[in-house]
């Protein structure tokens, strides 16, 4: 029996994309989907708005004779909105709400009472679903625990037992990724260490701690290089290069590779991998790396002990300095922290997203 699953997902770019395009790839022919999606950027505009859009969309499918087994959203959707709007379109299906990150966690630079909006957002579509899966088990306790007190924050009629509801029906399912690009990527490493930031150009990610700590090494006079990828964003992208630009001959590249190939090659090149994020549900990013063949060197904090041992982890920015020129003066082992990775593909993975995907399917 086919399947079909109408996807929703308004930030169709990163870790987002590479989920929902991994699973649809792999989960046929047993299952077909209608993959509903808008651009990855302006993500508070997409979280206000996107349910209206993919309403409109739900219903033009269902009245062509389109019919589901599944709504399968991410958290830039108000699902209990486009339930709502979509009305008989999507009546009786089954949903899933998938928390790449909760709003509850995430580090707003400038809080005021519309933002607000954003966590209420994540918590109506959570109540609104049927089952709620997080990447990660600190996703989860964050979001869980951020409720009462956010809900206390309403003037007046505070709802009872709201993250009890969610608890009930949520779980921890992590995001697969595909190897196929670093597979095919020869680790080839150079004549001196090599030190490689894949991140996002965001607030977020605090670059600037990441320049920090390679500064003090290049003001030692250590011999290494560094490579900052990922991502660039206008609202820092002058700040970041202009940071990288610094390191002269130290930098060997800055900017987004042009390929998921390119970007391969220059994991495999590297031998260090370093995340500075003081927001981060998961790290893709870090754990590609590490299968690329990277040391993953990251914070002692967020979602990263639930999946690096200490080995891996740093305390403050004085131990990330101390850390990284231990690493340039004695270089890691090519693939060293490669098995840490290998059990997060979509291969490792697959058979608990088809089991879950099933399940929820088969109560309709």
């Amino acid at each position: 029996m086919t399947r079909r699953a109408l996807v929703l997902e308004p930030y169709y770019g990163g870790s987002h994309r590479a989920v929902v395009d991994g699973l649809l790839a792999r989960l046929a022919p047993d299952w077909e989907a209608d993959t509903l999606t808008l651009p990855a950027r302006k993500w508070k505009w997409r979280m206000r708005g996107a349910a209206i859009t993919m309403a409109e969309q739900a219903r033009a499918l269902h009245a062509a004779g389109t019919r589901w087994d599944l709504v399968f959203a991410s958290t830039f959707v108000n699902l209990a909105e486009f339930v709502g709007l979509a009305g008989d379109a999507v009546a009786g299906v089954p949903s899933v709400v998938y928390f790449h990150e909760n709003q509850l966690l995430y580090p707003d630079r400038h809080t005021a009472e519309w933002d607000l909006q954003f966590p209420l957002t994540n918590i109506t579509s959570a109540l609104a679903a049927d089952e709620c899966w997080f990447n990660t088990r600190w996703n989860f306790d964050g979001f869980l625990d951020g409720i009462p007190g956010f809900i206390r924050q309403f003037p007046d009629h505070h709802p009872k037992g709201v993250a009890e509801r969610i608890a009930a029906k949520s779980s921890v399912l992590h995001p697969p990724f595909d190897p196929a690009a670093f597979d095919a990527a020869p680790v080839v490493r150079g004549p001196v260490a090599r030190i490689v930031w894949p991140h996002r150009w965001e607030h977020d990610k605090a670059p600037e701690a990441f320049f920090a700590a390679v500064g003090v090494l290049a003001a030692e006079g250590l011999d290494f290089e560094v490579a900052v990828a990922g991502q660039e964003f206008r609202e820092t992208s002058d700040q970041v290069r202009a940071a990288a630009q610094a390191l002269g001959g130290r930098l060997v590249h800055a900017g987004e590779p042009e390929t998921r190939e390119a970007y391969a090659r220059l994991l495999a090149s590297s031998d260090t991998a370093v995340s500075t994020a003081i927001n981060e549900f998961f790290g893709l990013a870090m754990m590609e790396a590490a299968y690329a063949g990277c040391y993953p060197l990251v914070p002692d904090r967020l979602a990263y002990p639930e999946i690096y041992p200490a080995e891996h982890r740093y305390e403050d920015a004085a131990a990330l300095v101390a850390r990284l020129r231990s690493l340039v003066l004695e270089r890691p082992a090519p693939g060293a922290a490669r098995v840490l990775a290998e059990t997060y593909t979509f291969d490792a993975l697959m058979p608990e997203w088809r089991d879950a995907l099933e399940r929820v399917a088969s109560t309709r």
